[in-house]
């Protein structure tokens, strides 16, 4: 960022009333200059790479409502010294958009703060605001706990893997043993060890345990 120099940014927002709103508190703050506005994912490459500005500005539902999130990796592998920051209504996407490489996550309800989050992130800060940041916590403990019954269930064969996750989408275990070839009782024994493994006294607790890790994997 040069001394005394406006920031450059260029914003990508679908919602054009809320685009001018936006566009309006921007040309008000003389430390930030509006190099573009694009209302696509197209829109939004084709002008940062015209302008090449030091920040860029994201929505994350546009096209689709995981484009922000596909336009934070972009800008990583394109144009890695652009610093993005996000600006959305939606504060579930919190830990991913920080992941992909966001800078800052401004809620569009609490745009008071959008300028000088801009003005921060430009200057090399990391800026988590309050307003999500309990909520960014909350997701990186379930992330960690998610990681923690990933590496768990790798002390199963992957027979048993296979077995569980059959059993997680509510197939019977006559079905799973007539589906992979193998006997109803091979089937029962696999269980029985999935069971020693992990120390738990039923299916039932097994998948409560396991459900949400298997649930990201097509049986």
């Amino acid at each position: 960022m040069s001394i005394g120099n406006p920031i450059s940014l260029v914003m990508v927002e679908d919602n054009h009333d809320l685009a001018q709103t936006v566009e309006d508190f921007l040309q008000a703050e003389p430390r930030l200059k509006l190099a573009g506005i694009a209302h696509d994912s197209h829109g939004f490459r084709e002008k940062t790479a015209a302008h090449l500005p030091e920040l860029a500005l994201i929505d994350i539902h546009l096209d689709t409502q995981r484009a922000g999130l596909e336009l934070l990796l972009w800008l990583r592998m394109h144009y890695p010294v652009v610093k993005p920051v996000i600006m959305t209504v939606n504060q579930g996407d919190v830990l991913e958009a920080y992941q992909n490489g966001a800078r800052g996550y401004v809620l569009k309800n609490n745009l008071e703060i959008l300028c000088d989050t801009l003005v921060q992130v430009a200057q090399g800060h990391l800026i988590i605001p309050s307003a999500v940041g309990e909520l960014y916590v909350r997701q990186v403990s379930a992330a960690a706990e998610l990681w923690k019954k990933s590496a768990e269930l790798d002390r199963f064969s992957d027979r048993e893997k296979e077995i569980l996750r059959l059993l997680n989408a509510s197939m019977k275990r006559e079905a799973i043993a007539e589906k992979l070839g193998i006997s109803f009782f091979t089937v029962r024994r696999h269980i029985q060890n999935m069971l020693e493994k992990a120390g738990e006294p039923t299916v039932k607790t097994l998948l409560t345990r396991f459900g949400k890790v298997l649930g990201s994997e097509r049986p």
